[in-house]
């Protein structure tokens, strides 16, 4: 069953991550983390929660744990956890800790028989994310023997307040030791556990391990719960986009660190929003690009203006925003103030927001289906950056980028709230349930409006359904597809080949980039009336090459697309490609968030920092409302804006939007 988490009685909006990872290389830890000094540098900041470095991958702590199974870094010199606590003890804040969880190597050097062990056939040595280095075993002697002694050590010894566990579901890798293999011969009967990822029980034996994982955090979590009822525990990148299905472990809330940029929070946000439980995103104050390792580029601070347009999206979604900070090669546990100043703008105009953008819910417009199903059939090496979910980004992206308000749900959230949206898009999701097959089916004999893509979901459904037969399925493929009077050359890993029995042709196949000779016989979309409903197929990986080339002419082709469905979504949004379009509602109020993801900068690699964002408009705004508003106003930013109702509608018009702002209807 799903849980609802926990946060706090005065519900933190705006927090700080600080950690380090301590090492054995380390001299100093803790020498800059009296109370005072600390106090001094978080009030510049004034975070409303804190997470610190407590024990990261390598194992050690950065305080003097007494756990029998402890390692403690010999750089530790202060007691860097006591000056901590003191401080936001004074600000009247929450104190959580940085707690590496799945990878720990000082673990898995004493305790060898904790450890993962690995794939017989090996693995890349020296590649962090592709080894079982490290790694603990879920079903090992871990728990019981380190990580909970320590979770209570700190709350007893401390009273910190919670743990944002980390190294976790991105660092589970399969384990072939005894126990594993024992379980899995007992749940799936089958002797022979799977070596490679081609072999035909793979996909179930990595699913295996992923409720392994699951049993794992659940019982930890359960585990400190029992022992320390206060303490809140969050397990990094559990329950988010690369984690779908229902989420039943009982974490208190849900989290994730992003390093670069807009596109990744721009999934995760609308992903997390529907799991039913407190959430946040983790943006990083520092990049680099290029290679991780490549010290050559070394890792540089953000301006300021970077993080407030990566808040924008967390905001507008209703979650909560926090900020990594980690000012290497500092290694004594100082807060650099001129940093911690720039977070604190940050933050300034992160709280302005709290009032309009806390407590809202998704007005339902367009969602786009994120399966469990098929993100678990999968034949990936482990169960987080192997697995690839590109056709559900590339749809976000291009719906987004056509003004759409849309939400990313997976099965498990979808169904219950099928009715609810005017148009349901599927990218690619081929290897869905049946249920969700035929509950598709069922919205649109209702009245729904479908846009489906890929050459393998025409076996979804009967043929009937999307009112053509597929002749053949072409393998790896170049065609050029007319929109808007002209053709745009595309590519996709299969073609489906469509003839005709009643749907509608959205356009001709072609050979070449001319519009009206050298086509084939194929359609490169239909549209087809199925009850009351519409459906529209496009029998090709349009969502998966729209993410992976972000083409301008492959987007309003998609525009066209949706034209088609005619969808009644109550608002229509004229604005430039790079707003964002999110529409909420809080109580009576019906927010239009408004999100700017230009920089100005130039495109080409490695530019990748932004900084003075140019503002960008007119927006234009158009929404059924079915009565007089009693109020409507722009909130966040002062722009030249004007509004007016007749008959049903509410126009409004904003000059500019600078990063965010937000049309609120009362």
């Amino acid at each position: 069953m799903a849980h609802k988490g926990r946060w706090y009685p005065k519900r933190p909006y705006f927090g700080l991550h600080y950690d380090l990872h301590a090492n054995e290389h380390d001299t100093a830890l803790g020498t800059h983390c009296g109370p005072e000094e600390l106090e001094q540098s978080l009030r510049l900041m004034r975070p409303e929660w804190v997470q610190t470095d407590c024990k990261g991958h390598r194992g050690m702590t950065s305080w003097f744990s007494k756990v029998p199974n402890a390692t403690v870094s010999p750089g530790v010199k202060q007691d860097a956890l006591k000056g901590w606590r003191e401080a936001t003890r004074r600000m009247g804040v929450p104190l959580h800790c940085h707690y590496s969880g799945i990878w720990d190597d000082a673990a898995a050097e004493k305790h060898p028989e904790w450890a993962v062990v690995p794939n017989p056939k090996g693995a890349k040595a020296g590649d962090a994310f592709d080894t079982a280095a490290g790694r603990m075993c879920p079903r090992g002697g871990y728990l019981e023997g380190l990580l909970l002694p320590q979770m209570i050590e700190l709350v007893k010894r401390y009273g910190v307040d919670g743990f944002w566990v980390d190294g976790e579901i991105w660092a589970v890798q399969p384990c072939y030791c005894e126990s594993c293999k024992v379980a899995w011969h007992e749940q799936t009967g089958i002797k022979r556990v799977p070596t490679s990822t081609d072999d035909p029980n793979w996909v179930a034996w990595l699913n295996f391990h992923r409720q392994s994982f699951y049993d794992y955090v659940t019982r930890y979590v359960t585990a400190l719960h029992e022992k320390c009822p206060e303490a809140r525990v969050c397990s990094n990148w559990m329950h988010t986009f690369k984690d779908p299905g229902e989420p039943t472990v009982p974490t208190d809330w849900i989290s994730g660190d992003t390093v670069y940029g807009l596109d990744p929070l721009r999934c995760e946000a609308r992903f997390i929003s529907t799991r039913g439980r407190p959430w946040d995103l983790m943006a990083w104050n520092f990049f680099r690009v290029g290679d991780w390792n490549d010290k050559t580029r070394p890792w540089t601070t953000k301006d300021p203006e970077m993080l407030l347009q990566e808040a924008a999206t967390v905001l507008a979604l209703g979650g909560n925003f926090q900020i990594y900070e980690n000012p290497s090669p500092l290694r004594d546990g100082r807060l650099v103030d001129w940093r911690m100043k720039r977070m604190g703008q940050v933050g300034r105009w992160v709280k302005a927001r709290q009032a309009w953008c806390r407590d809202t819910e998704s007005v339902p417009q367009v969602a786009v289906l994120h399966s469990e199903h098929h993100f678990r059939s999968q034949p990936a090496k482990d169960l987080y950056f192997s697995c690839e979910a590109a056709a559900v980004e590339g749809a976000a992206f291009a719906l987004l980028e056509n003004q759409l308000s849309v939400d990313i749900l997976d099965e498990w959230a979808l169904v219950p709230r099928l009715a609810e949206f005017p148009l349901v898009v599927v990218p690619e999701q081929d290897r869905m349930s049946a249920a969700m097959a035929q509950a598709l089916a069922g919205y649109v004999r209702g009245g729904g409006k479908l846009l489906v893509t890929g050459a393998a979901s025409h076996g979804l459904q009967e043929p009937a359904f999307w009112g053509a037969e597929q002749a053949e399925v072409a393998e790896e493929k170049g065609c050029f597809v007319p929109s808007a009077g002209a053709s745009f050359a595309a590519w996709s890993k299969q073609w489906g080949m469509l003839q005709l029995s009643k749907a509608k042709s959205l356009g001709t196949l072609g050979t070449t980039g001319l519009t009206d000779a050298e086509l084939t016989p194929y359609p490169c979309a239909v549209v087809n009336r199925v009850g009351k409903g519409r459906v529209v197929y496009a029998p090709w990986d349009v969502f998966r090459f729209f993410r992976d080339t972000r083409y301008p002419a492959v987007r309003s082709w998609l525009g066209e697309l949706v034209g088609a469905l005619r969808p009644d979504l109550g608002l229509q949004v004229q604005a430039p490609a790079v707003v964002d379009v999110i529409l909420r509602r809080k109580g009576k109020r019906r927010l239009v968030h408004l999100v700017n993801r230009s920089t100005g900068l130039s495109l080409e690699s490695p530019a990748q920092g932004v900084e003075q964002i140019p503002a960008v408009g007119p927006v234009e705004v158009e929404m059924r409302v079915e009565v007089p508003p009693q109020k409507v106003w722009l909130a966040g930013e002062k722009a030249e804006f004007e509004w007016g109702w007749a008959e049903g509608k509410l126009w409004a018009r904003v000059g500019a939007v600078g990063v965010h702002a937000a049309v609120i209807v009362e």
